[in-house]
Parts: structure tokens; C-alpha cells; sequence
């Protein structure tokens, strides 16, 4: 085998293990956006919901409301619990794209990104009207 050959032979192999290992990191940002998250609002800082985030049969991503606040109490309001209100995301690159989001307050459905941020344990949740996300507003999510 010449030196050329084993050049190749290494680079194919090295480029095999990069692939693994980029593969394993974004799930592992994904498994991180699984579970419940904490809807705050924007102004007064309070919990408005909590959405359970989990993956379905068909490998997409959705999240449905768990649980219901208003002005920091609890409501056991029926029509907002169990609504799934993130729908149909798929995992690229360690985020969670392609879906929408349905704002039940507005009755409106948007386009949806959903990323997780290491810094500080938080999920970066954008709503958009058009698919590249130049409209819209972001909104951040705790645990």
C-alpha cells in the first residue's frame, strides 16, 4: 500500500469518526430539550405554562400544555391542558426546525425554531409568520 493509499485510508476513517461524534452531539442537545419547560411572559416575568416537550412515533418533536397559570396561580382550565401547541419539528444540527407553534390566546399558528442554550439551561423558542424566521419574535423558556 503506498503512502498516497494510506493517506486516503486515514482521512476516510478520520471524516467517519467526525461524522459520529457531530451525530452524538446534537442528540444530545435534543435529549436536553425533552421534558417541561416553563412559558414566561415577556413583561411581567411570570409563569404563564408549562409545556412538556416529547418525541412521537414518527421521530418528530412536539409539546403540550401540562399545566395552566394566570397571574401566578394555577388553573385547571381544560380547554388549555393537553393542547398540543408545538407540532411536527424535526432535529438538524442540534435544534429542533419545520414545525409551527399555535398561539391559543391569538388562535394563530406559526413557524417554529427551537433551540436549547448550554449557557444558561434555557430553550430559545421563535415564532415566526414567514419560514426563514425574519418575522417574528423569540421568546425564551426555563426549566
Amino acid at each position: 500500500m503506498t503512502i498516497f493509499a494510506k493517506i486516503i485510508m486515514m482521512r476516510k476513517i478520520f471524516l467517519t469518526i467526525l461524522f459520529f461524534a457531530i451525530t452524538l452531539i446534537s442528540n444530545a442537545q435534543v435529549e436536553k430539550i425533552l421534558g417541561e419547560w416553563r412559558t414566561v411572559n415577556d413583561k411581567t416575568g411570570e409563569t404563564e405554562a408549562v409545556i412538556l416537550f416529547y418525541e412521537g412515533d414518527n421521530g418528530l418533536y412536539y409539546g403540550k400544555t401540562t399545566r395552566v397559570f394566570d397571574k401566578g396561580k394555577e388553573l385547571f382550565d381544560l380547554q388549555y391542558i393537553g393542547l398540543v401547541l408545538v407540532k411536527d419539528f424535526r432535529e438538524e444540527d442540534g435544534k429542533l426546525v419545520g414545525g409551527t407553534l399555535f398561539e391559543p390566546h391569538e388562535n394563530k399558528t406559526y413557524y417554529g425554531k427551537i433551540s436549547y442554550n448550554n449557557k444558561d439551561n434555557t430553550l430559545s423558542v421563535r415564532g415566526s409568520l414567514d419560514k426563514r424566521g425574519w418575522l417574528g419574535r423569540t421568546q425564551i423558556w426555563v426549566k
